[in-house]
């Protein structure tokens, strides 16, 4: 299914607010990190995906090859998969589904009879996480609303616009378009990340090696 819809994370517009954690905690009424989490000495928190927590910012600080500092942001959550790995390493085929209208990948409660290390060995971007009563979770592109008509909650919140959500098409049109702008702006190394394999596509300025980040590479 390569129709459905898709997300545009532009990196160059965000600036770490983290209104899309909170939004996405919100609507899908996830509890509090427990513990809770502490203060590492960075802005980064909570320190990694959980059961409870299905999209977070990443931060890195490190040097690019002229020494100058790189300090970077970039969303971490779900790519929802064209063809999900994570799926087709499932030993019951109906643990993970694909939602028809959107093409999101979703975890059901039979996830937690799949084997754990498995699933999240299979995903790519090393995304799933696993609560307590044993079932896998993740970010589930907020489908009740698009259903509804509604934007995902992460997008809706997001106060720089730095989240694009929409058909596929044109997602894959504005990200194009989004990147020969970027470029022609000061930055030749901007790339999207597995443009071609994920609905959830990310547009870094930098090199991809400057961001706390997953590839399929």
């Amino acid at each position: 299914m390569a129709d459905g819809k898709s997300f545009l994370i532009d990196t160059t517009k965000c600036f770490a607010c983290r209104s899309c954690q909170v939004a996405c905690k919100q609507w899908n009424e996830l509890p509090a990190e427990d513990p809770v989490p502490t203060n590492r000495g960075s802005y980064e928190n909570p320190p990694d995906l959980s059961a409870s927590c299905w999209v977070k910012i990443q931060f890195k600080e490190t040097e690019r090859s002229d020494e100058s500092l790189a300090w970077t942001f970039v969303r971490n959550s779900c790519r929802h998969c064209i063809d999900a790995p994570c799926k087709q390493a499932a030993e019951n085929p109906d643990s993970i589904t694909i939602d028809e209208q959107t093409g999101a990948v979703l975890f059901g409660e039979g996830t937690a009879s799949e084997s754990y290390s498995k699933i999240r060995l299979a995903c790519p971007f090393d995304i799933p996480r696993q609560g307590a009563g044993g079932q896998l979770f993740k970010c589930v592109m907020c489908y009740d609303r698009v259903h509804n008509d509604e934007v995902p909650a992460c997008a809706k919140a997001c106060p720089s616009d730095a989240i694009e959500f929409g058909d596929r098409d044109e997602i894959l049109s504005m990200a194009d378009a989004r990147l020969e702008a970027v470029k022609a702006d000061g930055f030749p190394d901007a790339v999207i990340l597995d443009r071609r394999d994920v609905r959830l596509l990310v547009l870094l300025a930098d090199e991809a090696s400057l961001y706390s980040l997953h590839t399929r590479d």
